[in-house]
């Protein structure tokens, strides 16, 4: 199994309160990823490890976070790879992403 490890923007879903659904910071949040392979359009999911370096916006006033998404499989370049989109679910969908750039570990 090999491991991976991207970067990516996220936008976080709004809960009823108006806050985010999932809280991201510096230690890593386990969530469920799913992507979708765009030659055929079948959808996987994997598990998922986010983190985000700090708590602010990638802009100032904007919903958008740059985070960091560590996954491990056989397939996963299949699913998710560098100008791919997903989703990230933990009990519901809490947002989605695009990713920005594959990181070598």
């Amino acid at each position: 199994m090999k491991s991976y490890r991207y970067q990516a923007l996220v936008k976080l879903n709004q809960g009823p309160d108006g806050d985010p659904c999932a809280k991201l910071g510096p230690q890593p949040h386990r969530m469920v990823l799913r992507g979708e392979n765009a030659e055929s359009g079948q959808h996987q999911v994997y598990t998922v490890l986010v983190s985000c370096d700090d708590e602010a916006p990638f802009r100032p006033g904007g919903e958008q976070r740059l985070v960091t998404l560590q996954l491990a499989g056989n397939d996963v370049a299949d699913f998710v790879s560098v100008g791919s989109r997903f989703h990230l679910w933990l009990g519901s969908e809490v947002g989605e992403g695009v990713v920005t750039r594959r990181l070598f570990i």
